[in-house]
């Protein structure tokens, strides 16, 4: 201060060089002590403003925002080790020097004014620098969230799942909403499995067909009851299916089903039907000894009247192997978006909605061969085509015209189907899919899955009572396959027919 007041009046430069000198000595030393200190000061407080947010927030119970989360836990920390880093070399510098040259006056004793302004440039364009680095941040994680991104840009690999999800119930639905939900915490765990994808993608090692990702899903109440709530979807709902016999007229049946969705009968009553599993008031949790919850052990219900603990049939009761699980929404509806269909199910979809002739003899049996025996390539339209020439040609040539009438159409149609369900470079032929929801497996027939997972009779509580296999608990069958059905249950056609 004393060499200030010889020059006379201080200015406010010599004000602020004083300043520094006996306040902040550390920080300016060198450049890159000027640096690290502008990017610890400038991220500190940017930090401290973002965390008061998040504790806000919090406070209130209102759901963080996502990109908040992102810019405050994983792009400014980074900044500030950077800056701490230069701080460190900078110390480091001026040691070396002090130890080779004896005490070095500070950066700002030497540059004075030019200093002074120079540090004003450099914080400015830190914080401009901060400033594009977030929005690029920004516009980065918001395409990598982006249903483009994940379908076609780097996850060619998940072209199968991309095509499904086009024609699926949740096409308006972004990936990220079930995949990855909001918050930082599974965004991050999102983004380190995407690395470990994006290396077994370059090495060539990822498995084929690409495993259902069952076990790195979030709950379910944080993503499937975000839109859909049990306790809101009750009741029974009327479902009319049509069927096609492989037959040579392709004979046309219904099956009718009153499916008991559930849920609670009222306000604080208790649940009924399917939803009763994922009411608040019960929970079911169960023991599975394989990944895909096929093998279940071990169910334990646990409801207002207390607990029943059901063990499968030879089962050894003192085990602890498998993964308990607590049953949610996606034991059932385990393929909500990413639905494969088989062949016969497809093939009655196009003749009932008219994309395939039913008037062509033995059309149905026909279609569902072809697709089962002809791998989808470049011109499946045409192998089809081909292959169903063939057929009628050597077991139906009197039937011939009548599909070389529809040929083309025909074939586009099973083209389509066939495209949008096997994918051979993904190692996924018919069925590798399957879904709780059915009660058959992947050539067609009744299986040992999806809700008879449990409700087989084999699981047996230790007071001998057993997990019902009673299908009326779940939907009344009205008619199955049935040719002849307009007059069932007192109920016309046309109320059948509405859905």
């Amino acid at each position: 201060m004393a060499e200030i007041e010889s020059r006379g009046t201080p200015t406010l430069t010599d004000k602020l060089q004083d300043w520094f000198n006996r306040r902040l000595p550390f920080f300016w030393h060198n450049w890159f002590s000027a640096a690290g200190s502008v990017l610890v000061v400038t991220v500190s407080s940017l930090m401290l403003l973002l965390f008061g947010l998040y504790i806000y927030n919090l406070i209130l119970a209102r759901e963080s925002n996502p990109y908040v989360d992102l810019i405050a836990f994983l792009i400014l920390p980074g900044f500030l080790v950077l800056g701490v880093l230069l701080l460190i070399i900078g110390r480091a510098v001026r040691r070396a020097r002090e130890r080779k040259y004896g005490p070095q006056p500070s950066a700002v004793q030497i540059g004075g004014a030019t200093l002074v302004r120079k540090a004003a440039v450099v914080s400015i364009v830190a914080f401009l620098f901060l400033l594009g680095i977030g929005l690029f941040s920004y516009e980065a994680y918001h395409f990598t969230d982006s249903t483009e991104f994940c379908a076609h840009v780097c996850h060619t690999v998940m072209a199968p799942e991309a095509t499904t999800y086009t024609d699926s119930p949740h096409t308006n639905v972004p990936c990220v909403s079930c995949h990855i939900g909001t918050g930082a915490s599974w965004y991050v765990r999102a983004k380190i499995s995407g690395i470990r994808q994006v290396f077994a993608v370059l090495t060539d090692s990822y498995s084929r067909p690409i495993p259902s990702p069952v076990e790195n899903l979030r709950p379910a109440r944080e993503t499937c009851e975000v839109c859909h709530w049990p306790t809101k979807f009750h009741g029974s709902k009327l479902v009319v299916r049509k069927h096609y016999e492989p037959d040579r007229d392709n004979t046309e049946t219904v099956t009718a089903n009153v499916l008991h969705v559930g849920g609670p009968d009222s306000p604080g009553g208790g649940a009924v039907g399917i939803h009763w599993h994922v009411d608040r008031a019960n929970q079911v949790r169960y023991r599975h000894l394989d990944r895909e919850r096929r093998d279940i052990v071990e169910v334990v219900q646990r409801t207002a009247a207390g607990e029943i603990r059901y063990l499968k049939d030879g089962a050894d009761p003192d085990s602890t192997v498998g993964t308990w699980r607590v049953m949610d929404c996606l034991d059932c509806h385990n393929r909500p978006t990413h639905v494969f269909v088989l062949p016969e199910a497809a093939v009655d979809m196009a003749l009932a909605n008219g994309r395939l002739d039913s008037s062509v003899p033995f059309l149905r049996r026909e279609s569902v061969r072809v697709l089962r025996e002809v791998p989808p390539d470049a011109d499946t339209a045409a192998r089809l085509s081909e292959s169903l020439r063939a057929i009628y040609q050597n077991e139906h040539p009197e039937d011939l015209p009548a599909l070389l009438a529809v040929i083309e159409s025909t074939a586009a149609e099973l083209a389509q189907i066939l495209d949008r369900n096997v994918f051979p470079d993904m190692g996924i032929t018919w069925g590798p899919y399957t879904s709780n929801l059915s009660h058959f497996d992947a050539d067609g027939e009744l299986g040992t899955g999806g809700c008879f997972r449990c409700h087989s009779d084999e699981h047996i509580s230790e007071a001998g009572d057993e997990i019902s296999q009673d299908c009326e608990k779940c939907h009344a069958l009205l008619a199955w396959q049935e040719p002849d059905w307009e007059g069932l249950a007192g109920v016309g056609a046309e109320a059948f027919l509405r859905r």
